[in-house]
């Protein structure tokens, strides 16, 4: 039973913690979820219940996912892609025809139907030829819809706006249901994230320098004292000219002033100034190792059980995985990235060594995927876009491999000759400065 007090004091730590509300009309609501949760984790009474959650973060993980919402399905609210395609994507593609990539954010992906939505407009949408690269980040605070959606496997109700043919071409029957094609999953990376918290924009998190971000149907549960700092830090994760979609319930106009108001048939978008001044993340938000505040969950990352040793930080076992690929134990190294990828999946470096294990396998398309997949996560990274040309002379892309190597110069000549960029190697600003200019003269 939820007494007074255990309500107060529920609704009080889910608040702090969440930014979910739950005033008395929805007081119901949390007994429900509080009471499933308190099943799941063999706990006898809700008293006992929050004594537990208080300390173990396992046991708050199971709260969350028992409190929150996931009802979706695939290209939800149809006004809204179709504004994607028509209104959002041209202008994008008119503005980045010259770099020919894009990069998007699912806030509140739930169990995946939209972020696949997302990568399968796109997939449609964008020119083929030249190609454009696209990278789709998909964070949800709910662990359990996040391990749905990894899997990508849907019943026939999560199709239930979705043409037969949509289905028919990116999904394979699997047992009654459907599973995701890979070359679609390939598109999207999942990872855990608290909204509240103020942990972002964050280059070493890849939560930065987004064209578009879809957050819907999330920010009704926040009162507008959470949302108002939420809007405000994803209005600086946006590059500038950047589109905010969120649903319809979420039209106030006054937490969005900052943005550009542009109404599309059906729904409203918001775009961040051409000219605003991009946004450099200061203090703690460029920080994701630490929770915020004592109450706060850990960001991005599912944290281990209470008993599990505090694991070291991904930088230092990305050493320990670079020290295994330097002295040729390739297992080794690659069991140390696999690792690293499961708890870090948006640690830009692990994926430059992960290229740099499949280039000594022969597996070039994978290496360059991993390549590739380093330089969305954290654009200004200089060693993907020179592993990203060097994959792409092997294969004869030349004029892909040109024009990463002028991308990365172009970073270099923002920076001292001295300062280290392989922090492994050593090696300086000047000497990969060098390097590149040998590879362009090799092309050209």
């Amino acid at each position: 039973m939820l007494s007074d007090d255990l309500y107060q004091r529920f609704a009080t730590l889910v608040r702090e913690r969440t930014g979910l509300s739950y005033p008395p009309q929805r007081r119901a609501d949390l007994a429900y979820g509080l009471q499933r949760a308190a099943q799941q984790l063999g706990v006898a009474d809700l008293g006992q219940l929050l004594a537990l959650i208080e300390r173990s973060p396992v046991a708050w993980n199971e709260v969350i996912a028992e409190l929150t919402i996931g009802e979706t399905y695939f290209f939800r609210n149809a006004a809204q892609f179709a504004a994607l395609r028509e209104v959002i994507l041209p202008d994008l593609i008119q503005r980045r025809s010259m770099v020919r990539y894009l990069r998007l954010w699912s806030a509140g992906c739930a169990t995946g139907e939209e972020p696949y939505s997302l990568a399968i407009t796109l997939r449609e949408t964008l020119p083929a030829d030249p190609p454009w690269q696209i990278s789709i980040l998909a964070t949800d605070i709910n662990f359990r819809f996040l391990e749905r959606a990894r899997e990508a496997v849907y019943g026939n109700w999560s199709f239930r706006e979705t043409p037969e043919y949509v289905r028919d071409r990116y999904f394979i029957p699997e047992g009654g249901r459907w599973r995701l094609r890979n070359e679609i999953k390939r598109d999207v990376v999942f990872a855990q994230l608290n909204l509240v918290e103020p942990i972002y924009p964050s280059p070493q998190s890849g939560i930065i320098a987004f064209d578009v971000i879809f957050c819907r149907n999330v920010l009704i549960y926040f009162d507008e004292a959470t949302t108002q700092p939420i809007i405000q830090r994803m209005y600086d994760s946006l590059v500038p000219g950047g589109w905010l979609v969120v649903g319809h319930a979420e039209p106030n106009l006054a937490l969005y002033r900052q943005f550009e108001t542009h109404n599309a048939p059906g729904t409203v978008l918001y775009r961040k100034p051409l000219y605003a001044p991009p946004f450099t993340p200061v203090g703690a938000a460029c920080s994701v190792s630490t929770p915020s505040s004592p109450l706060a969950s850990p960001p991005i990352l599912r944290p281990p059980p209470a008993t599990a040793p505090v694991p070291s930080s991904p930088e230092e076992r990305l050493r320990h995985a670079r020290t295994a690929a330097d002295r040729g134990d390739w297992a080794a190294a690659q069991a140390h990235v696999q690792a690293l990828l499961n708890d870090h999946p948006l640690f830009a470096p692990v994926y430059y060594l992960q290229a740099q294990i499949a280039e000594h396998h022969g597996h070039l398309d994978e290496a360059l995927a991993c390549y590739r997949r380093s330089v969305y996560l954290d654009p200004h990274f200089v060693l993907g876009l020179v592993g990203m040309a060097s994959i792409a002379i092997r294969l004869q892309q030349r004029d892909l491999a040109r024009r990463v190597l002028r991308q990365a110069l172009d970073q270099l000549n923002q920076q001292p000759d001295d300062q280290i960029v392989d922090l492994f190697h050593n090696e300086t600003v000047a000497e990969i400065r060098s390097y590149i200019t040998l590879l362009l003269q090799h092309i050209h």
